[in-house]
């Protein structure tokens, strides 16, 4: 599959190193728009198709998919020049940042209207540890599902004019949560009830952004779940899921560099968390470009769907709104009409 890149940023760069291990994918060119800045480190990695208008790439008819790890503040105009121009699409999540739920539909609307596929970015679907918690629920394995437990928790702070670009943390971090839940409980969410604050950054209070925050939620199956979030946890990734049901209970739990445990009279240790998504998560990352590619080599199903990334956007402009009055707030199960 000749396949063409827009955005080679930080993550953009991860995603590329990624990709180029994958034997079914034959990047063209990258599109970036500070291309001076990697484009070196692409020459390297034997990429010579350099564009900074990704309207140039687009025009490139013998690219058949463009993967799009651009700022989330240009996912809706990339996605939709991108259909248009007949390509299939990765786009990381979420789709939009608009809380008008109608720009995030045109974007669908354009993907359909050209006959293209899009999967979005949510990788924790496919992580080995969460995917075999989900399994095991399908599976029945607890009997009925009844609370879904997420921790998620950055290393460390990112930067006002970055959250600005990619969303708050709402939008951008807790965005896979919000997928998670339901993927986890099959089921879409009914109400979000979220408190929040700046326990650690107060001058995040200036770009309407929190870097604590606690969720209930309940699900149209009567089921609840728990999100918890923080920008900063000094001792790493941190990265658990749990599912409690009638029969027993699943659970994931960090990833570390080493399963060796140390124990004696005095104390135990064991290693801290991953200290990075980018290492925590390479191979999901990996394993879903191969879902994605194989989704279009073989006209198989996708892993994550443009409706997908739109019940969680749901969900994320609910928790906004619950942060803002102190009060729950419904959210709409009714899946969009493309």
């Amino acid at each position: 599959m000749n396949c063409g890149v827009i955005g080679a940023g930080r993550v953009g760069m991860m995603h590329i190193r990624n990709i180029i291990t994958i034997p079914e994918v034959n990047i063209l060119g990258v599109a970036e728009l500070f291309i001076d800045h990697v484009k070196d480190e692409l020459h390297e990695l034997g990429i010579t198709n350099t564009y900074k208008d990704y309207h140039e790439l687009l025009e490139d008819k013998d690219i058949e998919a463009v993967f799009v790890f651009a700022s989330t503040d240009s996912h809706e105009e990339i996605v939709t020049a991108a259909a248009k121009a007949g390509k299939h699409i990765f786009c990381e999540k979420p789709l939009s940042m608009d809380v008008n739920e109608e720009a995030s539909l045109n974007v669908l609307r354009a993907v359909k209207e050209n006959g293209v596929k899009l999967q979005i970015g949510f990788n924790r679907r496919i992580d080995r540890q969460f995917r075999d918690v989900f399994e095991k629920v399908r599976a029945g394995k607890i009997g009925d599902p009844q609370i879904v437990k997420i921790t998620s928790r950055d290393p460390d702070l990112l930067p006002h004019d970055l959250i600005k670009r990619i969303g708050g943390l709402l939008f951008d971090f807790t965005m896979h949560d919000f997928d998670m839940v339901r993927y986890m409980m099959d089921s879409n969410v009914t109400e979000v009830y979220a408190k929040g604050g700046t326990l650690i950054d107060p001058t995040l209070q200036e770009i309407n952004d929190v870097d604590t925050i606690a969720i209930v939620l309940q699900f149209e199956n009567g089921t609840f779940g728990l999100i918890d979030n923080s920008r900063r946890a000094v001792y790493g990734y941190d990265q658990r899921v749990e599912v409690f049901g009638s029969e027993g209970m699943l659970k994931a739990d960090n990833v570390n560099n080493s399963t060796v445990e140390y124990y004696s009279k005095e104390d135990t240790s064991l290693k801290k968390p991953l200290p990075i998504f980018t290492e925590r998560y390479r191979e999901a990352y990996i394993a879903e470009m191969r879902f994605f590619i194989d989704a279009l080599l073989n006209d198989g199903p996708l892993l994550a769907t443009g409706e997908d990334v739109i019940m969680a956007q749901r969900v994320a402009v609910a928790a906004q709104k619950s942060l803002e009055t102190g009060l729950p707030v419904k959210v709409d199960t009714t899946l969009p009409k493309i």
